[in-house]
């Protein structure tokens, strides 16, 4: 009886080590690879970067020499620049350009910078000595320090210079102005501000600073009368 028992429990055993697992449900293979093969969206470069800080390139007519900040050596024609040849050692910076000049208030406008405005103005950038040199009361002891809507004496040959006064409105003084936001107003800039201290300097000053409701200023038509 036992050796029946112990053959029936050997066949039990075997034919349950027969069973196979169930079949794994595989990933179609066709829809893994499509997946696979999409591309991202194609973004475009970033623009690049600009800052206003950044130095102007200006390119020299010859590039072996060292660029210097003084005057050009030789007269220009076009422009009757007079200059003198500097002697060795020394650095003319002659301060008048013109045989016969008048000065031009030139307005300085947001960015401005004196070798930009010496570019502009006469051709130049290395010119900006002589406009340091002419304004160097009003501009101080720093150069690089130069203040949107201050003014600025340029010479320029006497024919061609511009001596325009300004010419202005009257306005009257609302609830709640003050020269900010009357010159953001009138001009599209508050920092315009200070042309209207300037031409009400002596209202102002008699009232103590304060702007009352009623009072009449000054405001030029245009800032700068050259323009």
């Amino acid at each position: 009886m036992k050796k029946i028992l112990t053959s029936i429990t050997l066949i039990f055993i075997v034919s349950c080590g027969k069973q196979t697992a169930p079949a794994l449900e595989l990933q179609d293979t066709n829809s893994a690879k499509i997946s696979s093969d999409v591309k991202r969206v194609e973004l475009p470069n970033p623009q690049e970067a600009t800052f206003a800080a950044e130095t102007e390139v200006i390119e020299e007519s010859n590039p072996t020499e060292t660029p210097e900040h003084g005057p050009a050596p030789d007269v220009d024609k076009d422009k009757k620049i007079v200059t003198e040849k500097p002697k060795k050692g020394i650095k003319v910076e002659p301060e008048v350009l013109f045989p016969d000049f008048a000065w031009e208030k030139y307005m300085v406008e947001p960015g401005d910078y004196l070798i930009k405005i010496a570019k502009k103005e006469y051709g130049d950038f290395r010119l900006w000595r002589q406009i340091y040199t002419w304004n160097k009361d009003e501009i101080g002891e720093n150069p690089n320090i130069i203040y949107p809507y201050h003014f600025l004496n340029l010479q320029k040959e006497r024919l061609s210079a511009k001596t325009s006064e300004p010419t202005y409105t009257e306005y009257t003084v609302q609830t709640g102005d003050n020269l900010w936001n009357i010159a953001g107003n009138k001009y599209g800039d508050a920092k315009s501000w200070i042309i209207l201290l300037w031409d009400n300097e002596d209202i102002i000053k008699a009232n103590a600073g304060v702007l009352n409701p009623g009072m009449t200023l000054k405001l030029r038509e245009k800032l700068d009368p050259n323009a």
